[in-house]
């Protein structure tokens, strides 16, 4: 009897015992599971986590190939608009110097004409001087006809040479000049020739006259030659008025005036 109780009790023993190491076997195979299971989800995560850097990657780079060729099209519209601009400059340079050549020949043509034109004038002032005694009338009268009024009226040169002053037009009766508006030198000029060839007047009174017979801005330009060169004949002043006021604007309504 004894030794059936005690059998049983092992057998007991021995299931108690079975059923732990069954429970913790359980346990241990439920826990590796569960490791596996974590294991296969995190390989997953890895591999989908992979997959999203891939795609990251792959966009960065046709973002930057994008920009690349984005940058590229923006230096060759830079290069063209500079192309452009250098082209433009180029083009308005050369017409730059091609309306400054064409000015230079016109210049050059206006004072080569205008030295001809004046080159005429003494040619002829000469020839026409060239029958009288330098600054002498062909007629006059001694001092002595002269009437005391028109006699306190003559400069040192008259004093010193006897001319018919009773022959000099009065400085009322003389043509004066401005130099501005619808001014006519030539006029100007061609009326005191006749004075002086009807009147046979010296240079010396003609030129003695011009401070009056000058005015506004012609009388200033006299003013500063006079300065500038100081004193000469008629001739001299003549060809000075000429080379001033004979320009291409007067030529130009001369020729509009005919």
């Amino acid at each position: 009897m004894q030794i059936i109780y005690e059998t049983r009790f092992c057998e007991y023993s021995n299931n108690v015992e079975l059923g732990k190491f069954d429970a913790k076997l359980n346990k241990r195979t439920s826990d590796i599971s569960d490791l596996k299971r974590n294991d296969k989800n995190y390989t997953e995560w890895y591999r989908l986590t992979n997959v999203r850097l891939d795609s990251i990657t792959n966009t960065s780079d046709r973002i930057e190939s994008k920009f690349q060729a984005q940058n590229d099209d923006m230096e060759d519209l830079s290069i063209l608009n500079i192309n452009d601009q250098l082209r433009i400059l180029k083009d308005h340079v050369l017409e730059v110097i091609n309306n400054t050549n064409q000015f230079a020949t016109h210049l050059a043509k206006s004072d080569s004409e205008r030295q001809k034109l004046k080159n005429e004038i003494i040619s002829n002032v000469e020839q026409t001087h060239k029958n009288y005694e330098p600054h002498m009338p062909r007629h006059s009268t001694p001092l002595t006809e002269i009437k005391p009024s028109v006699k306190g009226s003559l400069t040192p040169f008259l004093r010193k040479n006897p001319i018919c002053a009773k022959d000099i037009l009065k400085l009322e009766e003389w043509q004066t000049f401005s130099g501005e508006g619808e001014y006519n030198h030539i006029d100007f000029i061609r009326k005191i020739e006749i004075f002086q060839e009807d009147f046979h007047i010296a240079d010396e009174i003609i030129v003695g006259n011009l401070n009056s017979l000058f005015t506004r801005t012609a009388k200033k330009r006299y003013y500063k030659m006079r300065l500038d060169y100081g004193k000469h004949d008629w001739p001299w002043w003549k060809c000075e008025i000429i080379t001033k006021w004979a320009n291409n604007s007067w030529r130009f309504k001369m020729e509009n005036a005919f």
